[in-house]
């Protein structure tokens, strides 16, 4: 699970709850919409939290710990204290969701400073020696050398 599934879930949300939705109808829409493990995951809270088995703030953190996603828990914080306190559960979650989207961006250039290094072995194994051999060749068949 990535940080950008995390960041699109919370998107969909807020999108649904600015539509006029309630949490647990934009969460639906979002589980219904997608397959990945996320919206597998949290369609099981959402029915473990409806039919009474836990609640709500309780299985949404648990998926936080089992995904070790740390924007998984403060979304699981924001959610539950939003819905408590009846705070405006939006505006939370577009805050949120720039966060997230930011650190996504952080991670997604991370790994494209590291693209060069990882391919300097495949460049010295493969391509360098059949270029010398390519350029060399010729020159030594033509020096008689061969």
């Amino acid at each position: 699970m990535t940080l950008g599934e995390v960041s699109e879930m919370v998107d969909i949300v807020r999108l649904g709850l600015s539509a006029g939705l309630s949490f647990d109808a934009a969460l639906e829409l979002y589980c219904d919409g997608r397959s990945g493990s996320l919206a597998v995951r949290l369609a099981r809270a959402h029915v473990s939290w409806q039919s009474g088995l836990s609640t709500r703030e309780d299985e949404l953190r648990m998926i936080a710990r089992e995904t070790g996603v740390r924007a998984l828990e403060t979304f699981a914080i924001a959610v539950s204290q939003a819905l408590e306190l009846g705070a405006p559960l939006a505006e939370t979650l577009e805050g949120q969701g720039r966060e997230m989207r930011a650190a996504h961006r952080a991670e997604v250039e991370r790994r494209i400073e590291r693209a060069p290094v990882k391919l300097i072995i495949p460049t010295g194994t493969l391509i360098l020696p059949a270029l010398l051999l390519s350029i060399l060749g010729p020159l030594l068949a033509a020096g008689g050398m061969m």
